[in-house]
Parts: C-alpha cells; structure tokens; sequence
C-alpha cells in the first residue's frame, strides 16, 4: 500500500505545482467558467421545478377525467362508473386526498335519484382538482383557457343544459314553464358565450394544434346550443304535445354530446401542451448540462494545452541552456585537460631528471618524495586522459555498423591477456551476436567491465568472468559475471557517477570514471547499464544495447 501512496502524493504534488505555477490561467478559466456554472445551475433548478410542475398538472388532467365522467352521468340523471373505471396514464401518481373525495362522490351518485345538489358537489370537486394539482397556477396562455374551459366553463354549460332538460320536464305551456324555459335558454346561451371566448382565447395563444383541433368540436357545439336554445324558447308557441316534447329531449342528447366531445377534446389538447413543456423542458435540461459540460471540456483542453505549450516552451529554453552549458562544461574540460597535459608531462620529466642526475646527492627521503611526484604525477595524467575522453564521448555523431562482438570480445581480451595469465583467471562466454550498433561503444564496454572484473578481487582465489548474451525485444542483453569483492547495491549511484570511487588508490587503481564513461555513451544510443551484486560473492553487471536501424 505504500507504494500507490507514494505515486498519489508525487502525482497530487505535481498537479499541485502546476496549478501553482500557473494559478493566473486557473483563476482566469475559473472567472469565465463560475458564472456559467452558476446560469446552467439557474436553468437546470428551473427546468426540474418546471418538469415537476407539469408533471404534477398531468395527474391533475388523469383526475380531471374521472371527475368529468362523473358530472356527464349527473347531468344525464344516470347511473356513474366506479371512480377507478377509468384508468390513469403510466405518468400519474396517485393522490390519496383527491382519491377519497372522488370515493366520497361516488357514494352520493349512488343514491337513486340523484340530488341535484351533488351534481354541483363535483363540479367543485373539478376545481379543488385543478387547485391541488396546480393547473390553475399555470399561466401559459394556451394551458390557462384550456384549463378553464374542462374544469369552469364546459362544467357550467353541461349544468344549464341539464336545467333547461330539467325545465322542459315540467309544465312549459304554464307561465312559470315559460318563465323557467326562458331563463334557462338564457343561461345557456351566456355558459356559451363563456365557452366560446375561452376556445377563441386557447387559439389565439400562438399553437396552431389547439386551434385546428378545436375548431370542429367548438362550431358543433355552438349549433347545438343555438337550436336547442331555440327550441326551448319557441316550446310554449308551437307546442304540440308528445312529439314536439321527443324532439327537444333528442336536442338534449346532441348538446350534451357536443360538450362532451368539446371537453374530451380540450382535456387531450391539454395534456398535449403539458407533455410537449415536459420535452422542451427535459430538452433545456440537457442541452443546458450538455453545453456546460463542453465548456468545462474545453476550458481544460486549453488549460492543458497553454500548460503543455508553456512547459514546451520552458523544456526548450531548458534545453538550449543546458546544450549550452554542457558544451562550455565539455569545452572548459577539454581545455583544461589538454592545457594541463603539458605541466603535468613537464612535472613527471624533470622530476625523473632530477632522480637520474642527482641520485648520488639525494639521501633515502629524498628519493622517496622525487618519487612521490613521479607516481602522483603519472596518476594527473592517467585523470587527464580519461576527462579527455569523457568530454568527447557525444560530441561526434555516434556511427553504427554490423558489429561482431565476439571477435571485439577477442581482441580485448587479447589486451588483458597478460593480466589474465598474471592472475591464473578463466573467461569463458557463449556465441556472442552480430549485430548493427557502435564498434567503439561495445570495445569500451567490455573493457571496463573485464578489466574491472580482474582487478577487484581480493586475491584468495582465482578470478573466473563469464560474458553471456541474449536477445530481448529488438535489443541484446549482455551479461559480464565475476567472483570478486562483489558491490552493495546502497551505492549503485556511486558506482556509476564520475570519479567516485569505493576504494582508495592503494587498495585498487584507477579513477573512478569507467563505468561513468560507459553509461554516458550508453544513453546515447538509447542503451542502459546496471548490476546486481552481493558483497564477497561477485557481481554481474548487464548492460541493455537495442540494434540501431540502417540508415534510409
């Protein structure tokens, strides 16, 4: 678990960094981003409250439906359907208040005959719908008319044709017949009026489906109302009894069917407009979150493209200055060393010169500092000529060829053979490989690694050295293993950085700057180097070299 914590933190920390570094863009993104979070915010809340409304309205106009299939068998004076015959729509949700009171009124439509007083308790019963439901907070235009016309206005006109029904069952040919005729006509015609300026208002709001819609079911039932007005107003004048009595009553079915058809017809028209509010609702809603979430989308691809294109810039300065800074270092260093190759040579000759001529002069510590001089002297020049050749290692293009590492192998181990014979050593190695890579690279490689393989042994027993290679996707990995002094792995940075070294000069020569060498020249080919190594038992070091493609 320590691990993927250390990776959080070093991910958490860079990102930390980088905003910090850039706080100036972030808090620019984030001055043009909040008030956009903050609309979207604003029209999501309102689009949910709006969505919600309508939907609540749409149970209102399920409730509406049951309520109307109530007061059309009242005005009729016949029995009602159960209040559930009619089914809700999957959307609804039940309300358990208006529930009971459309039970309540079921129970009254069932008492034969039935009041007339009940058929004004559902009426009020359609308006306690719409106020629980919302519909008559609704200010759309087109909802609003239509919503008055299935719960006010339908509802009265359906009520004054059942008084005027109620008038022509009495005495008409009576003047209190002809009185009640009359003002029951007069009734009629202002419920009419009252329906037909609500339909002409719904059309009017700017959807043309409600005017198309309601243009037949509106004139039909103007044509009932006017004949059946009329004929109510002309009973008591041309009454001839049984016959002229049917034909009103026929005139009663029709009106009370135009009203129903006008009804059925708003109560669709307006379950129309709520469901089409509902769309264009969840629509905004969307859209809204959709834009926003583009906005954000792109306002951190511009975040990360300004921070990659900054970094970029930053990376390129920091690469022209470190090109600059390691051709000054790699300058001065060849400078330097070919400039101080001339004391340092002149130092060690006249030092020489100085123990030739006058050996006879000099007591025992005297030539023991003459050779103090002589040997650090030699030791400045063999430093030299190692800086020389790590400063020149990358200055030149690096040249590939089909090299033969075994013959390579060979030919080094031809330089140390008097080393090898000196210490009774055994090298052994398996078929090494041909392959396109650098010959100077591979030559130095196996120096430093076989030379270093014979000198760090303690000397108790023989040095055995085995080279070893394989191939490993599209690269060779060689292998060099001794029985020497062996490397703890705490200083694997050591081993590798230039002049450090783990050992004094009296215990084992050199100067610490092979390996460095190698694995400078190593990473320009893309290569690496590394080893594995228990202290007393010997190391293996392995370096990785991929096969370079011949030119196009």
């Amino acid at each position: 678990m320590k691990a993927p914590a250390r990776v959080f933190t070093r991910t958490f920390g860079a990102v930390s960094e980088r905003l910090r570094r850039r706080r100036k863009l972030v808090l620019v993104a984030a001055a043009i981003l909040l008030p956009v979070f903050l609309l979207s915010a604003v029209v999501v809340n309102f689009c949910a409250h709006d969505i919600a409304a309508a939907k609540e309205e749409l149970t209102g106009t399920e409730y509406l439906r049951r309520a109307w299939s109530m007061v059309s068998a009242c005005d009729a004076r016949q029995p009602a359907a159960r209040w559930d015959a009619v089914p809700f729509g999957a959307g609804a949700t039940p309300l358990p208040r208006l529930d009971t009171m459309g039970q309540a009124l079921e129970v009254e439509l069932a008492r034969i005959p039935v009041q007339s007083e009940t058929c004004g308790h559902i009426r009020v019963f359609l308006r306690q719908i719409a106020d629980d439901t919302g519909l008559t907070l609704d200010a759309r235009p087109a909802s609003y008319h239509l919503m008055a016309l299935v719960v006010t206005d339908l509802p009265a006109l359906s009520g004054r044709g059942a008084d005027l029904d109620r008038a022509f069952g009495a005495d008409p040919q009576s003047a209190h017949g002809r009185t009640a005729l009359l003002f029951n006509a007069g009734l009629l015609r202002d419920a009419l009026q009252a329906v037909s300026a609500s339909v002409a208002d719904a059309s009017r709001s700017g959807d043309g489906g409600v005017q198309v819609a309601m243009a037949l079911p509106a004139e039909r039932l103007s044509e009932s109302v006017r004949r059946y007005a009329e004929a109510a107003g002309s009973a008591p004048v041309g009454w001839d009894g049984k016959d002229s009595l049917v034909g009103a009553r026929g005139l009663v079915r029709e009106l009370r069917g135009a009203t129903d058809g006008l009804w059925v017809v708003s109560i669709n028209q307006l379950e129309r407009l709520l469901a089409t509010r509902i769309a264009w609702a969840r629509l905004t809603l969307w859209g809204t979150l959709a834009g926003a979430a583009v906005l954000a989308v792109l306002a951190i691809v511009a975040l990360v493209w300004y921070d990659l294109y900054a970094q970029r810039e930053e990376v390129m300065q920091l690469n022209d200055s470190l090109r600059q800074s390691n051709e000054e270092l790699e300058r001065f260093a060849y400078i330097c060393s070919h400039d101080m190759q001339e004391p340092v040579r002149m130092m060690s000759l006249y030092a020489e010169m100085l123990l030739e001529d006058a050996a006879s002069r000099l007591d025992e510590t005297d030539r023991r500092h003459v050779d103090f001089i002589i040997r650090n002297s030699r030791v400045m020049k063999t430093m030299i000529s190692d800086i020389l050749r790590f400063s020149r290692v990358g200055r030149d293009p690096v040249q590939f060829s089909v090299v033969d590492c075994e013959t390579i192998l060979r030919d080094v181990l031809a330089e140390f053979s008097h080393e090898i014979e000196r210490r009774n050593a055994r090298v052994t190695f398996s078929s090494l490989p041909s392959f396109r890579t650098n010959p100077t690279l591979v030559r130095l490689l196996f120096q430093n690694l076989i030379g270093n393989a014979l000198k760090f042994q303690n000397g108790v027993k023989p040095p055995e050295i085995a080279v070893s290679a394989h191939e490993t996707d599209k690269a060779w990995r060689f292998e060099v293993r001794d029985n020497g002094i062996g490397i703890d792995e705490r200083y694997r940075d050591e081993v590798f950085a230039i002049f450090r070294r783990l050992h004094t000069r009296d215990e084992f020569p050199g100067n610490g700057i092979g390996l460095s060498t190698c694995r400078k020249f190593l990473g320009l080919v893309g290569g690496t180097i590394d080893f594995v190594s228990t202290p007393g038992e010997g190391a293996t070091f392995f370096f990785v070299l991929p096969e370079a493609r011949p030119a196009a």
